[in-house]
């Protein structure tokens, strides 16, 4: 309970009824408000039960009717009677199953907008803007920023702008009583403003330490991305208002979530900076590139422009989903219908990274059901005692040059003809076959394979986004 240090003799408490609240903040924020109304002593809101119960001092108790015209604003109404909500989007009354039509309009709404989103996002990454941009050690520093720019409209939206959208529901409910759009956006240029200055700084050390330092460990990256990305996909359930993902401990309690929103606090105000910051271990396979030549520049500051262009390139499109997430939550009313959209538009960016993390793992994925096989398996027959399997790296797939079969305890290379491959598709994986990521050069590329044991591998890019070929040991 919330309440004031003064002490009047005489109190009392009456309960009103609460209608239009949605999340646990929604709590606080009414709590914060009705707290600066005369005679009010103490607050406390449920939101599971709808009402708040009111302390106040003096005869009168508080109008419902006057708080409801005050709180209008914020969609919020009172009243000493509970409230009729409409019945829900399905029920069944004496054998018959009722649908409710006002919620089926709302709810084909919100799916048109879900999949108008979504297939925008295809579209781009069909569209495969990244075989119009290639950079190396001696590209002018602005084409690292058109790298940034293609980057953000693609997979690495999925990563990136998954994670800050799921991210502002929890800034929302921090910052829910901001007087002011400037305030509400103080963790918004906090995270942005992290990851300009990570990138730069970790560019620079990049380029300062060189080859000393190895950023192709396919493992760990896969694993770091699926736990993004299930922390995401608990976040987007609690979006939807799911009850067992609102219990787990991301969601911050009641008493943690008003201490956050105290003024006078400031713990854990500059975790959205800690967290842009740290988006640049997130291997996207544009970031990947860009970070290579950054370890090959040998310069600080040569490391630290390229790094910083990049971030730059990617910024407006983070800002725009930024900007729509602070418009689309001014007010609570909003903030629903914001948290219905992004949240299932974050499932669907959550499950997408982790399929392509299984590829990487070469473990099952719902890509395998695109996998057909149309050449017979047939082991390759040694060269020189050594199997020869033959692709070709061309726009964003990995084209095999004959059979994919492979006979066991027999050497084996791998040999690629990179004809203009795109994207995270530089970065060649094979869980068990290639160590880590291997960096595509253009042309010629033979990569060992050592002694290949028996089993079924999957070869594809670093994020697993490339449709993965399979390769089977025999």
């Amino acid at each position: 309970m919330a309440g004031n240090d003064k002490h009047t003799p005489k109190v009392k408490t009456c309960t009103l009824y609460v209608d239009g609240m949605h999340c646990q903040s929604c709590e606080v924020l009414i709590e914060r408000k009705l707290l600066k109304q005369e005679g009010v002593k103490a607050a406390d809101v449920s939101l599971q039960g709808r009402t708040v119960e009111i302390t106040y001092a003096g005869s009168g108790a508080p109008d419902p009717e006057l708080l409801s015209d005050q709180f209008a604003d914020l969609g919020y109404r009172f009243s000493r009677k509970k409230f009729a909500y409409d019945a829900p989007f399905i029920r069944l009354k004496n054998g018959r199953v009722l649908i409710n039509s006002a919620k089926t309009g709302q709810a084909f709404q919100l799916a048109a907008i879900v999949v108008s989103l979504l297939i925008a996002f295809l579209m781009f990454e069909r569209l495969q803007l990244g075989q119009f941009v290639s950079v190396d050690s001696s590209s002018a520093l602005p084409a690292f920023f058109v790298l940034g720019l293609v980057a953000g409209l693609s997979s690495c939206a999925a990563l990136i702008g998954g994670l800050l959208l799921s991210l502002i529901k929890q800034w929302n409910e921090q910052y829910i009583d901001a007087e002011t759009t400037a305030e509400r956006a103080i963790p918004h240029w906090l995270f942005h403003a992290g990851r300009l200055i990570g990138f730069t700084l970790l560019g620079g050390l990049l380029g300062l330490a060189g080859e000393a330092v190895s950023l192709n460990n396919a493992t760990f990256f896969a694993v770091l991305t699926v736990v993004v990305s299930i922390i995401m996909f608990i976040l987007a359930l609690q979006m939807l208002g799911v009850t067992w993902a609102q219990k787990l401990t991301l969601r911050a309690p009641k008493s943690l979530t008003r201490f956050a929103a105290d003024e006078s606090n400031f713990t854990g105000r500059w975790m959205p900076f800690a967290v842009g910051a740290g988006t640049f271990f997130l291997p996207c396979g544009f970031t990947l590139i860009a970070q290579t030549v950054a370890l090959t520049s040998g310069s600080f500051m040569q490391g630290a422009l390229i790094m910083l262009m990049f971030a730059l390139g990617t910024f407006p499109t983070l800002l725009g989903i930024s900007f729509g997430g602070l418009v689309l939550n001014r007010k609570p009313q909003l903030t629903a219908k914001f948290n219905m959209v992004a949240g299932l538009v974050v499932i669907f960016f959550a499950l997408y990274n982790i399929n392509g993390q299984l590829n990487v793992l070469g473990l099952p994925s719902l890509s395998d059901i695109q996998v057909t096989s149309t050449v017979e398996e047939v082991p390759l027959e040694p060269v020189d005692g050594v199997q020869v399997l033959n692709f070709t790296a061309q726009g964003f797939e990995y084209i095999p040059e004959g059979t994919t079969t492979l006979t066991a305890g027999v050497p084996a290379k791998l040999v690629v003809n990179n004809k203009g491959i795109q994207g995270c598709g530089a970065f060649m994986a094979a869980n068990g076959l290639i160590d880590n990521f291997y960096a595509l050069k253009p042309g010629i590329n033979e990569i060992d394979l050592g002694v290949p044991v028996k089993g079924t591998y999957k070869l594809t890019c670093s994020m697993g986004m490339v449709r993965p070929i399979t390769i089977t040991v025999i």
